[in-house]
């Protein structure tokens, strides 16, 4: 439900009570940038983000790396500052800045205490409209990057995840590494991030989200005045959706250790089973009354660690899991494994299991709305991919209306093994850690 004011902003999901939600805004600038915020009278601080359409999927395909490497450029200079005026200038407000990229879009922010929101929006106008990309500091931050994905390649606890990803995602840019790859990183030059800021950091399809103590008509007007003059729109994405496949990809590494990841297709952001299965998967590996930990850790001692993820996003939603164990154990964990996820999807979950559930993802929720920072994100996340804004009361109540019959329901439309993605490094070969378990997953 969506409820005009005075001044043509818009108040979200308004509860069905009757009453309104007035401390949930959105705006849109003649130019295209929307605007979403969340007044939280009781916090000194505020953080706001400015998300763009420039995602991973978005970088050429012979420069993957690219947006991981402009996140940390937008920040070493502008028209009117170099690094270390800029620097100076965000320390001397103290906020807490930073960029990062995902697989849809980048994202700016800042978190700051309230007094000193004018001051920021003022640096960040500077950064997101006027970056020069200087050739010293390019130069010094591939180098760092590059450094990055060394580190990153020499544990396999993180590669695991990018291995079962690329095959999970195999054809489709969603499977990207966000570092990119040490080739496309060693050629990338400023231009080529000139060239994609320009083509890209367009208001018309970005998105500024806010949460925490401000007023909202002030932050419209100082907005508008800011960034009024930001014009064009980003290109239209087009991503080829994955059709995954089961199998099995092995990175065969000596070692004492055996690193093993598992996925399976599930729900993207809005689909109406998103929180059935945010509570199957915390069902399944969400902690330590978990399933896959009480099966597979406490009662036969065959991994360090174990886990269960999930991972939506707009097009194309997936769930994880993973598993850490010795080569000796790694047959016998694969098939535990299996064994769960067949259970699950075959019998669903006891009631005492979904309230547990329940009061765990109602109980994270709460924490993380207690934090600016927390709810900026959930706002630009809630709007990019639904085009709406959810108060904390609605999320703990979509927690609160899943069902046994529901997750019965979501492992129709989505069998956890079928398809399934087994992904492992380690020194053991693909038929020591599955057998003949993989044909009886068809």
């Amino acid at each position: 439900m969506a409820l005009t004011c005075e001044d043509g902003a818009t108040l979200m999901n308004a509860p069905t009570s009757g009453g309104l939600a007035p401390n949930y805004f959105t705006h849109v600038f003649p130019n295209g940038l929307r605007m979403v915020g969340q007044r939280m009278p009781s916090l000194a601080s505020v953080t706001f983000g400015f998300q763009v359409p420039a995602g991973i999927r978005d970088e050429p395909e012979s420069r993957l790396g690219l947006t991981y490497l402009l996140a940390d450029m937008m920040f070493q200079g502008t028209e009117t500052r170099n690094v270390r005026q800029l620097t100076e200038a965000f320390e001397a407000i103290g906020a807490r800045k930073g960029g990062e990229n995902a697989m849809e879009y980048a994202r700016y922010s800042a978190q700051i205490v309230a007094n000193r929101l004018d001051a920021a929006l003022e640096l960040f106008a500077d950064v997101m409209l006027h970056p020069v990309i200087p050739e010293d500091e390019f130069q010094q931050m591939r180098a760092v990057q590059l450094q990055d994905i060394r580190r990153r390649d020499d544990e396999p606890m993180r590669r695991i995840f990018d291995l079962v990803r690329e095959r999970f995602f195999a054809g489709s840019p969603l499977g990207r590494r966000s570092l990119g790859q040490r080739e496309t990183v060693e050629a990338l030059t400023a231009d080529d991030l000139r060239g994609f800021y320009h083509e890209r950091y367009r208001p018309d399809g970005s998105l500024f989200a806010i949460a925490g103590a401000f007023d909202w008509d002030h932050v419209v007007e100082r907005v508008g005045a800011l960034f009024g003059g930001w014009q064009g729109a980003a290109p239209t994405a087009t991503t080829p959706l994955p059709a995954p496949e089961t199998g099995v990809s092995v990175e065969l590494i000596e070692g004492n250790q055996e690193h093993i990841g598992m996925a399976f297709p599930f729900p993207v952001y809005g689909d109406p089973d998103y929180y059935a299965a945010s509570v199957a998967l915390e069902i399944l590996g969400g902690g330590m009354t978990s399933r896959l930990f009480r099966e597979v850790r406490e009662k036969r001692g065959l991994v360090y660690s174990v886990s269960a993820m999930f991972a939506p996003n707009g097009e194309f939603g997936a769930g994880y899991l993973y598993a850490g164990t010795t080569p000796e154990k790694a047959h016998e964990t694969v098939k535990v494994m299996l064994d769960e996820l067949r259970l699950l999807q075959e019998q669903g979950v006891t009631q005492d299991e979904l309230e547990r559930a329940k009061t765990q993802l109602k109980s994270e929720l709460v924490m993380r709305g207690e934090s600016s920072a927390a709810r900026m994100s959930a706002l630009a996340r809630s709007w990019w991919f639904e085009r709406k804004l959810t108060t904390i009361q609605e999320l703990k109540a979509a927690v609160d209306g899943v069902t046994g019959e529901q997750i019965l329901g979501l492992m129709r439309r989505y069998p956890l093994t079928r398809p399934l993605v087994i992904g492992a490094i380690g020194p053991r070969a693909a038929d020591e850690l599955v057998g003949d378990a993989l044909s009886a997953l068809a």
